[in-house]
């Protein structure tokens, strides 16, 4: 079996990836594809196409016919936003991913950028680094114990963000409309509309998936729904959140704060209107990141693939419903 890694965010590749590959009898190499062109040269006899980025327009229907072996193209982590679902599943291809592996790292990161957000700190620590020790130069937003929560989707990692946070006894609600209600409720949390949890909750967690009904759900008219001392913070995907909707409201203090782990566009350049903004904090696509970096990126899909050349199919299919054009055992 031939796997292609065809994308990769300068993530370092650690020496036992292609060892253990190696081992299982299976053809891997690894060529950063930017275009139509390098898929042509390295990706056309792929069984497998794997991907370590976010990079668009790599598997989509105008390249489809280069792929003519895949059975597989498999996304580290939980989202497949950049692979073209439908011309893979015309085809029979499977799209696969991890999604249990950032569960942990993402809900933490979740949280951390709340409290940072809510008690201030890290705008405190630029001031005082300015020479500013002054608490009332930046004091917290809200109050954590007992705060109104509100979370746009409920999977893993929202679910995991609220077990995480039990302890200070927030008022959970819940906007996921694919989500039963039983499953809400036994969470401690209420299920509601978009406009109640906007209107009704101060700190909005966007923990949803990055889908065509999810592009630019939270936007201007959303963020108008928002209580004055609101705060925001989307670990998700950047597309969900309609960025220049949630600036213009920090501008004008229509809200209090925000911060993203995701931007539409990254890395921020000089003279951006993003940095015209005091009250929002921002990291560079960590939240799916530990300490075992890079380890733990690469340890599931390995696996993943491994099982794959054995004919066992991937745990995890992201496009449901697809008849896949190879028989696995399972």
């Amino acid at each position: 079996m031939k796997v292609v890694l065809i994308a990769n965010d300068a993530h370092p590749i650690p020496e036992w990836v292609p060892k253990k590959f190696a081992e299982a009898g299976i053809d891997y190499s690894y060529h950063d594809c930017y275009n139509r062109v390098d898929l042509e040269a390295y990706a056309s006899d792929a069984d497998v196409l794997w991907l370590m980025s976010s990079r668009e327009g790599l598997v989509v229907e105008a390249n489809m016919d280069i792929f003519k072996k895949a059975g597989v193209a498999i996304k580290c982590g939980s989202g497949t936003d950049n692979i073209d679902h439908a011309a893979c599943t015309r085809r029979g291809i499977i799209v696969a991913h991890t999604p249990d592996d950032p569960t942990d790292s993402a809900s933490d990161h979740t949280i951390a950028m709340l409290f940072t957000v809510v008690r201030q700190t890290a705008r405190q620590d630029r001031l005082v680094r300015q020479g500013i020790w002054d608490q009332r130069a930046a004091l917290p937003l809200a109050q954590l114990s007992g705060a109104e929560l509100g979370l746009i989707g409920f999977g893993r990692i929202g679910q995991a963000v609220v077990r995480k946070l039990s302890g200070f006894k927030m008022k959970v609600q819940v906007f996921d409309p694919y989500l039963d209600e039983n499953v809400i409720q036994a969470a401690g949390a209420v299920k509601v509309s978009l406009e109640e949890l906007l209107r009704q909750s101060q700190l909005i967690l966007v923990s949803c998936p990055l889908t065509n009904e999810t592009r630019n759900l939270i936007g201007e008219a959303q963020v108008r729904l928002m209580r004055s001392d609101a705060v925001l913070i989307n670990c998700a995907r950047a597309g969900i959140v309609v960025e220049k909707a949630i600036r213009d409201a920090l501008k004008e203090q229509r809200i209090k704060g925000a911060a993203f782990d995701v931007l539409d566009k990254h890395p921020l350049q000089p003279g951006d209107e993003w940095l015209e903004v005091e009250d929002v904090n921002f990291t560079p696509h960590l939240a799916g990141h530990h300490a075992d970096y890079p380890n733990h990126l690469f340890d599931a899909v390995v696996q993943v693939i491994i099982g794959v050349s054995k004919g066992q199919r991937p745990p995890w299919i992201a496009n449901k419903g697809v008849q896949p054009k190879w028989d696995f055992k399972n």
